[in-house]
């Protein structure tokens, strides 16, 4: 056996170990294919939010410079009209996520909001002042906290490209595609543009400036632009957007020169609000996004952070953002806990194939190792029938060629042979009667008649029968039967049988052992009854229990026992005990074996 479960184990190894490296190979393909996959992902996530950062600042750049004041003036049927601006409304109105408010600020530097009336308007009545006052402190808090005003420039811009085809080697040498880059940035630069405002809108534009309060503080009627053109008119230069952020907020600004006097126009919004309304759709949908985790840096400063929980990771895709926030470092990373897709199903199949292997290499194991048992069990059955049939043949030889011969004179001696003649006879007719009996139930042949009978009277036309048998095997028989008016259904064949094979095991373990006394009887208590056989023998050890009711099984030792029988008592015990319903419990009552058949009542059976 041990060379057997060595070989088994072998061929375990050898089909377990291509099977590991088989599915560990599809493991390191599907992972790459997630890796490949989730970097395509990524470089999407960044072409959307430049893209999505391009379309805000698009509807920005179309915004004329007067719509950053409270009123302006808008072409009316008949000529032109005054009315509140679009960004006048309070609260807030913006397609931006996390909006602060928008803002211009004055050549002399002053702060002002379009939600709040300014210059000869400030003393009009608004609703909400209060609340729109403190628009304006938030705006001018955010720009001190960034000190806005020292790092503006004095130069003005014509266009300002993306930054990536300026960004140089530095993006070769981290390993990044600038050539990818570069196509994004192409044919989309920030151009700067002129408008050229009526007399009335730009009238209406100084009503609410410093300048124009100095200057006329009687009547705005009287306000008159300074031309910077023959005809009255004068272009007003409008510079594409920039920004400035640190880990709080953004401002996205853009200066506008008029009559060479510089504001400065834009909005500001929280960063993390905003930069989450950007990408937080592209990692809700599949369950490989939800692995990815988008963070914003400024050199190295942590800015924002969406996606996964931060933790260790492996980054996929690293890149600046395009102009206006090209200060501004994008970076994906992969949680490297995540599993890939179909990972589970390699996870799940390499379990099921080990469990499939392993369970039936232990199949063919159990099923060999049994066959093997059940092998040597018969050759040791064998060898005991053949034990078994010669010893009562060569004393029936024996004992039948002395009587031939005339050798016993004496007639008690002579009647002394003849008994032990048939007494011989018996054991070998029950030994064939147990063999032929396990064949036809083995083979399902064994004709079953349940009939109504009286326990006690059964039993009692047992003990009449068979107690010869018992003081000839050198026992005293105790009969110990409670009256009992109530018949059940037994296989009167077949319990004798068992009651037989029963008293046959406590001849062979207790003939050594006093008293030499053998207890038969049958107990009833309400709706329950059994018979007993009890001997007072050595017992049986606890753990051989049930394992004497196997087939070919014996206590001792086949080539060191001490008492004959074949091991097939017990085992017809259990098959006939099967066939009624009896059920059969072994008990050690110290000392001795006591053998209990529970009877079936007819409600149970």
């Amino acid at each position: 056996m041990a060379r057997f479960r060595l070989v088994l184990s072998l061929i375990f190894l050898v089909i377990l170990l291509p099977t590991i490296y088989l599915l560990y190979r599809s493991w390191e393909h599907l992972s790459a294919e997630a890796t490949f996959g989730q970097k395509e992902r990524s470089f999407l996530i960044l072409q959307m939010l430049n893209q999505r950062i391009y379309d805000d600042l698009a509807i920005e750049e179309k915004r004329s410079y007067s719509e950053y004041r409270f009123i302006r003036a808008v072409p009316m049927i008949g000529g032109e009209g005054v009315t509140l601006s679009d960004l006048a409304h309070f609260p807030v109105h913006s397609h931006y996520s996390g909006i602060v408010g928008y803002f211009q600020m004055e050549p002399d530097g002053s702060v002002h909001t379009p939600v709040l009336p300014d210059g000869l308007l400030d003393k009009i009545p608004v609703q909400n002042r209060k609340e729109r006052e403190d628009v304006r402190d938030s705006i001018k808090a955010v720009l001190e906290e960034l000190k806005f005003q020292n790092g503006l420039s004095h130069r003005r811009v014509t266009a300002y490209p993306y930054v990536y085809t300026l960004a140089g080697d530095s993006l070769k040498d981290n390993g990044k595609d600038l050539s990818v880059n570069e196509v994004l940035a192409k044919g989309r630069p920030f151009q700067k543009r002129v408008e050229t405002p009526s007399q009335k809108e730009a009238i209406v534009f100084d009503v609410e400036s410093e300048r124009a309060q100095v200057r006329h503080k009687t009547s705005h009627d009287s306000i008159t632009p300074e031309p910077d053109a023959a005809d009255g008119s004068f272009d007003v230069e409008i510079e594409p957007f920039q920004a400035r952020f640190d880990h709080n907020y953004i401002i996205f600004f853009r200066n506008v020169w008029r009559s060479d006097q510089r504001f400065t126009q834009g909005f500001i919004v929280n960063l993390a609000d905003y930069l989450n309304n950007k990408v937080y759709k592209e990692l809700q949908f599949s369950p490989e996004e939800k692995t990815l985790r988008l963070d914003f840096r400024k050199t190295d400063t942590l800015l924002a952070a969406f996606g996964a929980p931060a933790s260790s990771g492996e980054m996929l895709y690293f890149s600046p953002l395009q102009f206006p926030l090209q200060d501004m470092e994008f970076a994906v990373y992969r949680n490297q806990d995540a599993r890939p897709p179909g990972g589970g199903v390699i996870i799940l199949l390499g379990f099921v194939m080990v469990f499939v292997l392993a369970g039936g290499l232990y199949g063919v194991y159990k099923i060999t190792a049994t066959q093997m048992r059940v092998s040597a069990k018969r050759q040791d059955f064998i060898s005991a029938v053949s034990h078994e049939l010669k010893t009562p043949l060569t004393a029936i030889r024996m004992y039948a060629e002395m009587l031939q011969n005339h050798w016993v004179v004496k007639e008690e001696k002579r009647q002394h042979y003849y008994n032990m003649i048939a007494s011989e006879t018996e054991r070998l007719t029950r030994l064939i009667q147990n063999v032929l009996n396990i064949s036809n139930l083995e083979r399902h042949r064994w004709p079953v008649h349940l009939q109504l009978t009286n326990p006690q009277r059964f039993l009692e036309e047992f003990i009449t029968k068979y107690t010869p048998t018992i003081e000839r095997a050198g026992f005293t028989l105790e009969a110990l039967i409670d009256p009992c008016d109530t018949e059940v259904y037994m296989d009167i064949d077949a319990t004798f049988q068992m009651l037989m094979n029963v008293l046959e095991n406590a001849f062979k373990f207790a003939k050594g052992c006093e008293p030499k006394k053998i207890q038969i009887g049958l107990r009833v208590k309400q709706n329950a009854m059994w018979m007993f056989v009890r001997d007072f023998g050595p017992g049986i050890p606890n753990a051989e229990k049930d394992r004497v009711f196997q087939e070919f099984y014996r206590v001792e030792n086949e080539m060191t026992r001490r008492t004959s029988g074949a091991g097939i008592g017990l085992s017809l015990v259990r098959k006939f005990s099967e066939l009624q319903n009896i059920r059969v419990e072994l008990l050690n009552v110290s000392p001795g074996l006591k053998v209990e058949l529970h009877l079936p009542v007819r409600e149970s059976f």
